[in-house]
């Protein structure tokens, strides 16, 4: 749904944030509008106008929730209209232009939850312009949309045990700020899809009612949080042993494993072939020793070679792991050396 910040009809109809959760899937859907789009909506009509429809990896609702700790929502986006609520009509459209930029920005980043914030605030204010008592009106605007603004300042949505991953119940007692309203924190089930018995969370006043549906469902099905190995990023899994989020991050790690195999094949390639030329150099000074006649001058100019030749051997094998020398060139100087003890017994 394309929405412009700019003076038009105040949408008066009680718009929702409405969060399904898939466990057999591991999705969330996320649906937010009117209340008649938004049952048309999860009924299948394609048509319904929505503010947005979002299907996403579990969790994504917790785990990537807004972040506000410099309170920008409130200065840039909840001052400057409260501001044009109390400022003659000359100054308004300053006022609402920087605010709507704001906004605007927020909007169009696709994310479900800043797109209701932004689309309730601006609403909110145009519903707020309506009403002579401009006080009055402002005093109710405030009280409607700052909840949405109070839960971006929370430290931590996505609440888990670290060393299992396991997710807690949500504590009321110390995790809703005391600033909420009785009915901040009133959240409805909807099961609106009686062929799927599909359950609908469904929140107007604030985003901390589907904070705890979410935490207390996850703690009910067992699902623990795990960090990407490839990515970093947090994600829902059905036990510990998962360590990859996604399939762009099955085939990195893929491709990364096949790029350490064949590092490791190379390097045991020439670390094989270094051993079987030390055995080649053994074994010659071995039969030197049992054939009779060998000059002991001989032995002991074999025997000082084959020390020579794995001293430097280690040095260009450490040549190799700083990368100064590639483990091509290091099995060219290999066989170039089985030369040398060739030529130490081609008179025997």
């Amino acid at each position: 749904m394309e929405y412009k910040f700019e003076r038009h009809e105040p949408c008066f109809d009680r718009v929702l944030f409405v969060l399904a959760l898939d466990r057999k899937k591991m999705k969330e859907r996320i649906v937010a509008g009117t209340e008649p789009a938004v049952r048309s909506c999860l009924r299948g009509n394609p048509d319904a106008d929505v503010i947005c429809d979002a299907v996403r990896p579990l969790g994504t609702f917790l785990m990537e929730f807004e972040q506000d700790p410099d309170g920008e929502w409130n200065r840039l986006g909840l001052a400057p209209l409260r501001e044009a609520l109390h400022s003659n009509r000359w100054k308004q459209p300053d006022l609402e232009k920087a605010a709507g930029s704001f906004l605007r920005q927020k909007y169009q980043t696709g994310d479900p939850v800043r797109q209701y914030t932004a689309f309730r605030i601006w609403e909110g204010y145009l519903a707020a312009r309506e009403y002579r008592n401009r006080n009055a009106a402002c005093d109710r605007f405030i009280e409607a949309v700052s909840p949405f603004t109070l839960s971006f300042q929370t430290n931590t949505t996505a609440d888990f045990e670290q060393r299992t991953g396991r997710t807690a119940l949500f504590d009321p007692s110390y995790r809703l700020p005391s600033q909420l309203l009785p009915g901040d924190t009133r959240l409805d089930l909807w099961y609106p899809d009686k062929t799927t018995g599909m359950e609908c969370a469904c929140i107007h006043n604030s985003f901390y009612p589907a904070m705890i549906y979410y935490l207390n469902r996850l703690k009910d099905w067992g699902l623990c949080f795990r960090q990407c190995k490839v990515c970093s990023r947090f994600f829902l899994a059905k036990s510990q042993r998962y360590e990859l989020c996604s399939e762009k991050c099955r085939k990195a790690q893929a491709l990364q494993n096949k790029r350490e195999f064949d590092e490791r094949a190379r390097e045991n390639n020439y670390d094989l072939l270094y051993k079987n030329e030390c055995q080649n150099w053994r074994n010659k000074i071995n039969k030197a020793k049992k054939t009779d006649g060998f000059l002991e001058e001989k032995l002991k100019e074999m025997k000082d070679a084959f020390e020579i030749f794995k001293k430097e051997a280690l040095q260009r094998k450490k040549l190799i792991c700083t990368e100064e020398c590639s483990a091509e060139e290091f099995m060219n100087w290999l066989f170039q050396q089985e030369n040398r003890i060739v030529e130490l017994m081609k008179d025997f």
